[in-house]
């Protein structure tokens, strides 16, 4: 048998003080007096003792007492966890049925979902749907200058991405979708099921859906729709794709819509910005949301007997974290009573209908009488839970589908379907209380501010840097994080993306992991923009474009804000640029054979010959803006 921990309780209170003692002379050389009667020696002991104590109760510590320890830190147990996934209309199968419809068709919540011709286990919608006979029209942004920008081709290929609502922060943009039905018959008739609602499918840049949730509390969309008949707005029930950044299904419900629409445009709104503005692969209605899980109904008879119990028939049982595993329900002459969970039946009383369960056992426990009420002889007990595979769900992606009510394949998952995992034991236990505590600590040196702001999932974080306090700092003043967002394609961007509502994201992010009385400041870097001007004398035979464009490569990589790789390094925070250091650079390359004139054109806090920044400044060179012109002994003009 595998032990939870090792023996700790080997040293005891004369070691640890001893431990202690020995190491004052490197720790603090000043300090010289290691006599029993001083102040410091008197605490080296006092946590000797409360070291000891402690190493004694862990080493003894029972394994329910180790399972409320774990609780304590949100560690509680769970069952099997279930695989997740979408499947997306296959557009290049002409004979799946889903592209044949004309018609809309209700999916329910029992609907039977299986791989085509596979023998892995059946899954099950997360939720209704509503199938509706739609193709996409056009995918367009409207931006509140005037512009807009078509998004249709780019939908279609499934990238390279775009965005829906700009680099900025999305305010004031309309993203909208214009749906059409495929056939004579309307996208979804007045007397739909009361409970249909529209599923969109969104895929982001980065691929399958990941596990982590979003730090922000994503974006607040306003959706509207808007027929013939009028504008309706409709209510995003869920959002599983964080506020568009990860893969995943927003579900819209459409029971306000009037008449049965033919042409529908589906419009979305950020009115009060985007965490992070979304990069998108593909949009498309009729995604289903799948889940790998069953729902399973027993009955048992009840004996009226103290302290019964029974295991539950159907393994696998599923619940996440803090939720109930099993709903119990007694019958008797067809009325039904609810029965409560509890954590220990000793601390019930005769009357309290509640029951216990063991999840590592699958197993319903009832009181006797003074512990929990018993259930009555001659009733039935109902059992039901949800029973999952596990990691059997998990299927490689690009596999065909077929959903019942529809014939032929239904469509295919793009990603991986995937998430599937065994119950955890107590030793996964243990693992992850390691990870909890090694990274979930409280925030206190700079590399911890750090760390935990370049881990922050959707936010991109790429470089962050706390500005050390200065010679003037005052105590208690707050402590400023400089932090930076990833740059696409390595490339700066035009406007700064690092919007307002961006930085708040990551202090909000940050703020929940600060010491009582810690304060930080998240801001951008203070950039200075610049352009440089100059002319260089090529090396003979080399095409003098090609040299032009090999000097605003090199100075690109050499003032890097945001680094793509280890191998260029990033521009330190507060380092002005110079005209001399420019000129270096460029006769560094083996293409120049020397700098003939050089210099930045005028801006704000830029010289002729310097780009002065602040302890917190990065230059931004505008390689559009810069004129460097390579020209040959004898000439004075570009070649």
């Amino acid at each position: 048998m595998t032990r939870l921990a090792p023996v700790l309780f080997n040293r005891r209170y004369r070691d640890l003080v001893e431990i202690g003692r020995s190491r004052l002379p490197g720790l603090a050389p000043e300090w010289t007096d290691h006599n029993a009667h001083d102040p410091g020696i008197t605490l080296i002991e006092l946590l000797a003792w409360v070291t000891e104590a402690q190493l004694y109760s862990l080493s003894r510590m029972r394994r329910d007492e180790r399972a409320a320890y774990a609780a304590l830190m949100g560690l509680v147990p769970t069952g099997m966890q279930p695989a997740r996934g979408l499947l997306w209309p296959d557009r290049d199968d002409p004979d799946a049925q889903a592209q044949m419809l004309q018609q809309a068709v209700f999916i329910p919540a029992d609907t039977a979902i299986h791989i085509s011709g596979g023998n892995v286990p059946s899954f099950l919608p997360a939720r209704p749907m509503l199938w509706i006979p739609a193709r996409i029209v056009s995918v367009r942004s409207r931006f509140p200058d005037g512009m807009s920008a078509d998004h249709l081709s780019a939908n279609v290929r499934g990238g390279p991405a775009f965005a829906p609502f700009g680099d900025g922060d999305g305010r004031g943009v309309v993203f909208e979708l214009v749906l059409s039905a495929t056939g004579w018959l309307p996208l979804f008739e007045t007397d739909r099921p009361r409970d249909s609602t529209l599923s969109i499918g969104i895929r982001v840049e980065r691929g399958s859906a990941e596990a982590a949730a979003s730090s922000g509390t994503g974006a607040p969309f306003e959706v509207t729709l808007t027929t013939e008949e009028g504008t309706f707005p409709l209510a995003v029930i869920k959002d599983g794709t964080h506020g568009m950044l990860r893969t995943g299904v927003m579900v819209l419900d459409i029971s306000a819509v009037e008449g049965a629409p033919k042409v529908a445009t589906v419009e979305f709104r950020a009115p009060t910005g985007v965490d992070r503005a979304p990069r998108l692969l593909r949009i498309e209605p009729n995604v289903l949301a799948i889940v790998q899980h069953r729902m399973v109904e027993e009955q048992h008879d009840a004996d009226g007997n103290p302290d019964q119990q029974f295991d539950l028939e159907t393994p696998g049982i599923t619940f996440p974290p803090g939720a109930a595993p099993v709903v119990i329900e007694v019958e008797r002459h067809g009325a039904i009573a609810p029965w409560t969970q509890c954590e220990r039946l000793s601390d019930a009383g005769p009357e309290d209908r509640v029951f216990a369960f063991d999840p590592a056992a699958a197993r319903v426990m009832f009181g006797n009488g003074i512990n929990g009420a018993i259930p009555p002889a001659e009733t039935t007990i109902i059992a039901r839970y949800t029973a999952s595979d596990g990691r059997l769900g998990n299927v490689a992606a690009n596999r065909k589908w077929v959903v019942r009510g529809f014939a032929g394949n239904f469509g295919m998952n793009i990603d991986v379907i995937a998430d599937g995992a065994d119950a955890p034991g107590l030793i996964d236990q243990r693992s992850a209380a390691r990870i909890a505590i090694r990274e979930g600590h409280a925030l206190v040196s700079a590399g911890d501010f750090e760390t935990a702001a370049l881990g922050l999932p959707y936010l991109e974080v790429s470089r962050a840097w706390m500005r050390p306090p200065t010679s003037g700092s005052l105590a208690g003043e707050p402590m400023q994080l400089i932090v930076m967002r990833t740059r696409q394609q390595g490339r700066e961007p035009e406007l700064v993306p690092e919007t307002g509502r961006w930085l708040a994201a990551v202090q909000r992010a940050l703020n929940a992991r600060l010491l009582l009385g810690t304060r930080i400041v998240v801001a951008a870097p203070r950039y200075v923009d610049f352009a440089i001007a100059g002319t260089v004398e090529p090396e003979p035979r080399i095409e003098p474009s090609k040299v032009e464009k090999r000097i605003l490569e090199e100075l690109a990589r050499r003032l890097t804000l945001v680094s793509p790789s280890p191998a260029i390094p990033a521009r330190p925070f507060g380092l002005n640029v110079t005209a001399r250091d420019v000129s270096a650079w460029i006769e560094a390359l083996p293409e120049v054979r020397r700098v003939r004139e050089l210099r930045f054109l005028p801006a704000e806090g830029v010289t002729a010959d310097q780009v002065t920044l602040t302890a917190t400044g990065l230059p931004r060179l505008n390689v559009d803006g810069s004129d460097i012109k390579a020209v040959r002994p004898g000439e004075g003009g570009s070649t």
